[in-house]
C-alpha cells in the first residue's frame, strides 16, 4: 500500500495554485536563429518542440541591444530610458519590485543560475536561492566553481543546465510554485561551441544582408565587438564566425532539451510556464557589422517563446512587443497583480486572441549615436551626431538594404522619373520622426 501511494506521489506533484515559472534568456541569440522559424543551417529540435506546443512572438524588441540595459528591462518591466540603465555598470533604480521580488511576495520560491550582468548580486534582487552565478560580462565558456568544497568545472550552459535540473527535481514535491531563472552566456562570444557541436563553415551561407563594410561610420564602429575580425570583411572570416555562432546556438538548444525533459521526468510540465528569450541579438557579418551596438533588425530583434497553461499551441504572432512586455505578461498569466513601476503591456490578450495588434510602435536607441523608430511596415533610424537618417520599407526590404531616404531619389532630373512621387518616403520619415521624438 505504502508503494502504490509513493508512486502516485511521484507520477502527480502537488497540484500548484499557480504555474511554474522558466525563464531562459540566452545572450546574443538572434530572432532569426530558429531552424522552425525557417533557418537555412540550424536544426533546433528542442526550440522548434517550444514553437509546436507553445506561442513565438516574432517581433519582440529590446530598447537598448547591450546587456546590463536589455537585462535590467526584464527584471524591471520598464524600458531602459525609464530605468535610467543604459550602459554597464548603471544600477537599477532601489525603488523598482523587481520581477523575483513579485513574485516571492505572491508565494513563489525563486532561483537563479547563470550570468549576472547588473548591479548587486541575484540574492540582493529577489532570488532565494542561487547556483553557479557568473557575475560580469564575457568570460571563457569553460568555467570553475566552487560547490561544498569541491570544483565544478565544465561548459557553461551545460552547468548552467544541470543547476536549474537539479532544482526542478527538488521542487517537485514542494507545494509552493517556483520561479527559475536561468541566464545563459552563449552564443556570446568567445564562440568555442564543444566538439561535436561544430559547424563546418563551407556549409554556411553568407547572411542576404552581408557587407564587407557599413556604408558609413555610425559611431560605434570601433568598440571591441566590431574588432573581432578585420576591415573589410571577407566571406571566409563572416563564414567562419557564422559557423562558431551555429555551433554555440546547437550546443545550447540541446541544453534547452535537457531542461524540458527534466520537467517531464518530474511531471511538472503541464504546471510550467517556460519562456525562451535573449536580450539582444547580433550582427555578426549583416551590415557588415559584428556586435549588437546597432538598431537593425538582427540586434534588437529578439526571440520570444512561451509554452505552458494560458498559451496556445503551435501559433506565430507577428504582434510588435518590448522585452519588458513579459514581465506583466508573466504576472497576468499567473494572476499576480502587475506592479504600478511597471511599463510594459501585457501579452495575455494578445495570447487569448482578443486583439491581433499589441503596440503600433517599437523604439531603440543605442547611447547617443542612434535612435530608431518600427511600425509593422517602416522602420527610421536617426544618427543625431551626424544627421544622418533610413527609412526602410520592411515589407518589400526584410533585410534592410535599401534607403528610400538616399539623396538622388530627390534629385530632379530630365532623364529620370521614378516610378512614385518619392516625397511620400519624406513624409513618412517625418510622421516617424514626429514619433521618435514624442
Amino acid at each position: 500500500m505504502a508503494r502504490t501511494t509513493l508512486r502516485s506521489r511521484r507520477n502527480s506533484p502537488p497540484e500548484k495554485i499557480r504555474p511554474n515559472i522558466l525563464l531562459l534568456c540566452a545572450d546574443d541569440h538572434r530572432a532569426d536563429a530558429i531552424g522552425g522559424l525557417g533557418h537555412p543551417v540550424l536544426r533546433t529540435p528542442n526550440w522548434d518542440r517550444l514553437l509546436r506546443d507553445g506561442t513565438v512572438f516574432t517581433h519582440t524588441f529590446t530598447t537598448v541591444p547591450v546587456c546590463t540595459p536589455a537585462r535590467a528591462e526584464l527584471l524591471s518591466g520598464c524600458s531602459a530610458l525609464s530605468t535610467g540603465v543604459r550602459w554597464f555598470g548603471d544600477t537599477l533604480p532601489s525603488h523598482l519590485p523587481l520581477l523575483p521580488h513579485t513574485f516571492v511576495q505572491a508565494g513563489y520560491n525563486t532561483f537563479f543560475t547563470g550570468k549576472w550582468h547588473n548591479d548587486g548580486h541575484p540574492t540582493e534582487r529577489g532570488y532565494q536561492e542561487t547556483r553557479r552565478v557568473f557575475v560580469g560580462g564575457m568570460t571563457d565558456h569553460r568555467m570553475r566553481f566552487e560547490e561544498n568544497g569541491k570544483t565544478v568545472t565544465g561548459f557553461s550552459s551545460e552547468l548552467f543546465a544541470e543547476a536549474v535540473c537539479d532544482y526542478v527535481r527538488a521542487q517537485e514535491e514542494e507545494e509552493k510554485p517556483w520561479f527559475a531563472h536561468v541566464a545563459f552566456t552563449a552564443p556570446h562570444d568567445p564562440r568555442t561551441p564543444p566538439m561535436g557541436w561544430r559547424v563546418d563553415p563551407r556549409r554556411v551561407p553568407l547572411p542576404p544582408n552581408f557587407m564587407p563594410e557599413h556604408p558609413f561610420d555610425n559611431g560605434e564602429m570601433t568598440i571591441r565587438d566590431e574588432l573581432l575580425t578585420g576591415f573589410p570583411r571577407t566571406e571566409e572570416e563572416i563564414r567562419q564566425h557564422l559557423a562558431d555562432y551555429y555551433g554555440m546556438l546547437l550546443h545550447l538548444d540541446a541544453q534547452v532539451g535537457r531542461i524540458l525533459a527534466e520537467l517531464d521526468a518530474t511531471h511538472q510540465r503541464n504546471q510550467t510556464l517556460v519562456v525562451y528569450t535573449s536580450d539582444h541579438g547580433l550582427a555578426v557579418g549583416s551590415h557588415g557589422l559584428m556586435g549588437k551596438m546597432n538598431l537593425y533588425d538582427h540586434s534588437v530583434r529578439v526571440p520570444l517563446i512561451l509554452r505552458g497553461p494560458g498559451v496556445p499551441e503551435g501559433v506565430q504572432q507577428d504582434a510588435l512587443c518590448m522585452g519588458f512586455d513579459l514581465y506583466p505578461t508573466l504576472c497576468d498569466l499567473c494572476a499576480i497583480p502587475i506592479p504600478d513601476t511597471v511599463e510594459g503591456k501585457s501579452l495575455k490578450p494578445v495570447l487569448e486572441r482578443e486583439t491581433h495588434t499589441h503596440r503600433d510602435t517599437v523604439f531603440s536607441t543605442y547611447r547617443d549615436v542612434q535612435r530608431m523608430v518600427r511600425t509593422d511596415r517602416y522602420k527610421y533610424i536617426f544618427y543625431p551626431q551626424i544627421d544622418k537618417e533610413q527609412l526602410f520599407d520592411l515589407t518589400s526590404d526584410p533585410h534592410e538594404l535599401t534607403n528610400l531616404l538616399d539623396e538622388w531619389r530627390f534629385r530632379p532630373t530630365q532623364w529620370y522619373k521614378p516610378a512614385e512621387d518619392p516625397m511620400k518616403y519624406r513624409e513618412i520619415a517625418n510622421s516617424l520622426r514626429v514619433r521618435l521624438t514624442e
